[in-house]
């Protein structure tokens, strides 16, 4: 009974949500509904932050999507779409955002913890080995107690 009760929670959990377009229009050519998903899977949902606008059920990817269809109708470029919505949300909408000054944090980030990390990690282990090595050699009174010990 528990096995079922598993496998049945496991398919439950395994099925993928996707999002639903509240306003689907047709486009006129198969090339502009390329585009439409090639755009809005590179723009992040600014709500959810994790997703993108593609996949996003949130309200604000509803009108994203609703924006990129409308300007990809109007016959925008996608440069032009992406650069008015940056303008719009900043560089975070974007799921890998332009080097620039205020974004040398987000891209150099990592590289500077791993840095720190590696370091801190040498540190360490040279310590450790520093306050554990063992004692050159034995003294001929401690060769004695040894002996005396072990009842030699």
């Amino acid at each position: 009974m528990k096995i079922k009760v598993f496998i049945l929670i496991l398919l439950i959990l395994s099925f993928k949500l996707y999002a639903v377009d509240k306003n689907p229009s047709e486009f006129d050519t198969p090339t502009q509904e390329t585009r439409f998903s090639e755009i809005t899977k590179v723009l992040r949902c600014v709500v959810c932050q994790n997703q993108s606008v593609a996949d996003s059920n949130a309200e604000l990817a509803q009108d994203v999507r609703n924006l990129v269809r409308n300007q990809i109708l109007e016959g925008q470029t996608d440069q032009q779409i992406t650069d008015f919505l940056v303008e719009r949300y900043g560089d975070f909408v974007l799921y890998n955002p332009p080097l620039q000054p205020k974004t040398y944090v987000l891209w150099l980030g990592p590289l500077v913890l791993l840095l720190i990390a590696l370091i801190s990690l040498i540190y360490f282990i040279r310590r450790h080995a520093v306050t554990t090595a063992a004692p050159d050699s034995l003294t001929e009174e401690e060769r004695n107690k040894i002996k005396h010990v072990l009842g030699e």
